[in-house]
C-alpha cells in the first residue's frame, strides 16, 4: 500500500512539470486542496509554494521529488517488499501437492531471474518507443499556465481522476467557524475522502483478522468465490471508483451526448450510491451461485456435453468424474466459521456482540462442500499452518 501512495505521488509531481496549462490546471487543483484544510491549508500552500500561488520555487521541488525523493523511497520499499518475500514465502494456488507448509513452483535462479530479466527489457523498449513516438502535453498547443485560464476538456489521470469526479459531484457548502471558514464541498472529497479511502486499504487486513481470529499462517490463496464479502466488497469499491472517474469527464460527456451537466450530476450522485450497492448483492449473489454450482459438480461429475437416454426412456446428461486437481482446488478452501466468542450461557454479559455480528455478517452465508470424514481429515491437514501438523502425518 505504501508502494502504491508513493507511485501515485511520483506520477503526480512528473504530471505536474511541464509547467504547460494542462498540467499548471492540475496543480491549481491541489493547491485549492490544500488550501481547504481548516487553520493551517493557507500555511501548507504557502510552505509547499514557497510564497503565493503560484511561486517560483514548486516547480524546482517537484523535479527534486520526482527524480530523487520518491524513486529512492520506491527503491528501498521494493528492497524491504522482496526481504518480506523471502522471509514469507510465495502464496500459490491450491493444487494437488500445495499446502500450507511449503512453496512449490521454480526457483529464483535461473528461471525466475530470466524471466525477470525479460520482462525488464520488453519495458525498457515499450518505454523507448513511447518516448520517441508518442506525444504527451504539447506546450504549443496548449500554452504555458496562466491562473486566469484553464484548458479546454482537462482531464487528469486515472490516479487521480476519483478525486476529480468527487469535487465535482460534492454539492456546494461552507461552514464559518471561530473566524474560519470551512469550505465541505473542497475538504470532503479533496482531503477527507482520500485519507478515509487509504485508512481502509491500510486497516482492511487488520479487520479480517480480527473478526476471523487466531489461524496458521496462509499460503494458499482464496478463490474469489469461496470468499464472496470480501470480493463483493471489492467489486462494489472499484464500481465506486469507476462511478467517480467518469464524473471527472462529465463536462466532455456533456458536449460529446448533448446532454445537460446537471442532469448529469444528479445522475452521477445518484449512481454513486446505488451502483456500489447493486454490485456488492449482484456480486455477492454470483459467489455463491458458484459455489453451489462447484459443489453440483462434486456431486454428480463434471459435464461431458453428451445426452443419453436412460431404461426407462427419458433423457439425461452424461456426467464424468472431476479430474484430481479439479476436485482438489474446490475441496481445499479456507471457511472459517462466524465467531461466538464472549456469547456462552454461562456468562452474565456477552461480550464481543460487534465483532460476533461483523464476523456472521462476513462469514455468515456460505455453500458447504459434501466432503466425508477422510477428505475432511485431508483438508485440515493440508490447511495446517507450519508446525501444526507433524511431518509424518503425510504419510
Amino acid at each position: 500500500m505504501t508502494l502504491f501512495l508513493f507511485s501515485l505521488l511520483e506520477g503526480f509531481c512528473g504530471y505536474s512539470l511541464p509547467d504547460d496549462l494542462l498540467s499548471g490546471t492540475g496543480l491549481r487543483t491541489s493547491q485549492g486542496i490544500v488550501l481547504s484544510i481548516p487553520v493551517v491549508g493557507t500555511y501548507l500552500s504557502f510552505f509547499v509554494f514557497g510564497g503565493q500561488y503560484p511561486g517560483h520555487e514548486i516547480i524546482p521541488r517537484l523535479y527534486v521529488t520526482h527524480i530523487l525523493l520518491v524513486p529512492g523511497l520506491l527503491l528501498a520499499l521494493v528492497t524491504v517488499h522482496l526481504f518480506f518475500v523471502i522471509y514469507h514465502k510465495h502464496t500459490q494456488w491450491a493444487l494437488p501437492g500445495r499446502t500450507n507448509r511449503n512453496v512449490v513452483g521454480k526457483p529464483l535462479f535461473p528461471q525466475y531471474t530470466a524471466k525477470s530479466t525479460g520482462l525488464f527489457f520488453v519495458l525498457a523498449g515499450v518505454l523507448t518507443l513511447m518516448g520517441a513516438l508518442f506525444q504527451i502535453n504539447p506546450i504549443w498547443q496548449f500554452g504555458p499556465y496562466r491562473a486566469d485560464h484553464v484548458s479546454l476538456d482537462s482531464q487528469p489521470d486515472w490516479y487521480v481522476g476519483y478525486l476529480e469526479g468527487a469535487l465535482r459531484l460534492m454539492p456546494g457548502a461552507e461552514t464559518n467557524f471561530a473566524g474560519h471558514t470551512i469550505v465541505w464541498d473542497v475538504l470532503v472529497p479533496g482531503v477527507v475522502l482520500p485519507a478515509v479511502m487509504f485508512l481502509i486499504l491500510y486497516s482492511y487486513p487488520f479487520f479480517e483478522r480480527w473478526i476471523t481470529g487466531p489461524g496458521p499462517e496462509q499460503h494458499l490463496c482464496d478463490r474469489p468465490r469461496n470468499q464472496p464479502t470480501r470480493t463483493a466488497l471489492g467489486a462494489a469499491a472499484v464500481s465506486a471508483y469507476a462511478v467517480l472517474l467518469m464524473t471527472g469527464g462529465q463536462d466532455v460527456m456533456a458536449y460529446v451526448f448533448r446532454l445537460p451537466v446537471q442532469w448529469l450530476s444528479y445522475g452521477f450522485r445518484c449512481a454513486l450510491f446505488v451502483v456500489p450497492f447493486v454490485t456488492y448483492h449482484a456480486t455477492k449473489r454470483a459467489c455463491l451461485g458458484l459455489q453451489a454450482a462447484d459443489r453440483r459438480r462434486l456431486l454428480d461429475g463434471g459435464d461431458t456435453g453428451e445426452v443419453r437416454r436412460t431404461a426407462a426412456g427419458g433423457y439425461e446428461e452424461a456426467r464424468t468424474l472431476l479430474s484430481r486437481e479439479e476436485a482438489y482446488r474446490i475441496m481445499v478452501r479456507d471457511t472459517p466459521r462466524p465467531r461466538a466468542h464472549g456469547t456462552e450461557a454461562w456468562r452474565w454479559f456477552h461480550r464481543h456482540r460487534l465483532r460476533n455480528a461483523l464476523s456472521r455478517w462476513y462469514f455468515g452465508k456460505s455453500v458447504k462442500v459434501p466432503v466425508g470424514a477422510w477428505e475432511r481429515r485431508r483438508v485440515e491437514f493440508v490447511r495446517a499452518g507450519p508446525g501444526e501438523v507433524p511431518g509424518e502425518a503425510e504419510s
